[in-house]
């Protein structure tokens, strides 16, 4: 059965139309949420605005929704945070929090709000920020037509893992690679193929090396990651990385020692989300194409890992050194 074909955008349509139109909807939507936070949630008319920027925060809010009175007064405010099956942004429940205080004026408060799946609402470990939670499956109660339908296949969405077609050039060019590997630089072990019969989908982009069986085990580094990417969305060039777990905010406090330990090497260190990336750059490859027709960017990209490696296993006082500016013993 194939996964449905909606997403976040189109619940946020069911959700903003309904409050529009609806009054039932907004009727128990309000009332259903006023139980949770444990007050009223009266109002004479409802503003609703898509994609509001937070306040103080970067980012947006999905829904935000002002409660007025009679006199078109705004007497609540909620902010509503719609989640399909994507995961959350770096501090993003807690940019909803805090805009809900920087919102809550003379008593006239306003709420962060989750709305998901009910299961997706029982898994997640990041919804502590948000005043209430609010189910898809509550939802669909209040709907019928169109938008039932909608809110239905969201559910089924996130019941149905997510796979991924396979693509038989995809795969011949991570075997390709993989071949070549054994060939030019043996030490760096490929982590095995996740998907059965070595499937791969278009966007599998990242060769993964095995930690324990390629880097050096010094006790005082964070976790590490391995890999060569055939391209980076986030950087000029590909690259191969050795990734350091949650030292992204400690590059100032490395960057200088680093400078010393790296020179004359083309090894240079960026964040990559809350990791920090010692990484080198490489050939763009076309991870559609035999790597026989490419094969002096794949060769390229192997050497520098193997390179990448080699460094790692050779300057321990070095590495120690940035542990020691880190922050680590």
């Amino acid at each position: 059965m194939k996964r449905p074909e909606v997403y976040e955008k189109h619940i946020d349509e069911v959700i903003e139309s309904n409050l529009r139109s609806n009054p039932h909807f907004a009727s128990q939507l309000t009332s259903r949420l006023a139980g949770r936070l444990g007050t009223a949630l009266q109002f004479s008319s409802l503003e609703i605005v898509r994609q509001s920027a937070h306040i103080g925060a970067t980012g947006t809010i999905d829904l935000l929704v002002r409660l007025r009175n009679e006199e078109g007064e705004t007497q609540s405010c909620l902010l509503i945070e719609n989640k399909l099956d994507s995961s959350f942004t770096p501090t993003q429940p807690q940019r909803y929090a805090s805009s809900a205080i920087a919102m809550t004026r003379d008593a006239k408060k306003a709420y962060a709000i989750i709305c998901a799946p009910g299961e997706y609402l029982k898994k997640s470990r990041h919804l502590a920020s948000f005043a209430a939670q609010l189910s898809y499956e509550e939802v669909l109660d209040w709907v019928s037509g169109l938008d039932h339908r909608t809110l239905r296949d969201a559910i089924l969405r996130f019941a149905m893992p997510y796979e991924p077609d396979p693509v038989a050039e995809v795969a011949d060019f991570h075997r390709g690679y993989a071949e070549l590997v054994n060939e030019l630089a043996p030490e760096l072990a490929i982590k095995p193929n996740p998907n059965p019969d070595g499937e791969r989908p278009e966007d599998s982009r990242t060769i993964y090396f095995v930690v324990q069986k390629t880097l050096p085990h010094y006790g005082f580094l964070p976790t590490l990651r391995f890999s060569h990417q055939c391209r980076d969305s986030s950087a000029p060039s590909a690259s191969v990385k050795v990734m350091f777990a949650g030292w992204a905010d400690r590059l100032a406090s490395i960057e200088p020692i680093a400078c010393r330990s790296l020179a004359g090497t083309q090894m240079y260190l960026r964040k990559a989300g809350r990791s920090l990336g010692l990484a080198i750059d490489t050939p763009h490859m076309d991870n559609k194409r035999p790597v026989r027709t490419q094969r002096e960017a794949v060769e390229a990209g192997i050497y520098a890992a193997a390179a990448l490696r080699a460094w790692m296993f050779g300057n321990q006082e070095a590495l120690h050194d940035w542990a020691k500016a880190a922050g680590r013993p």
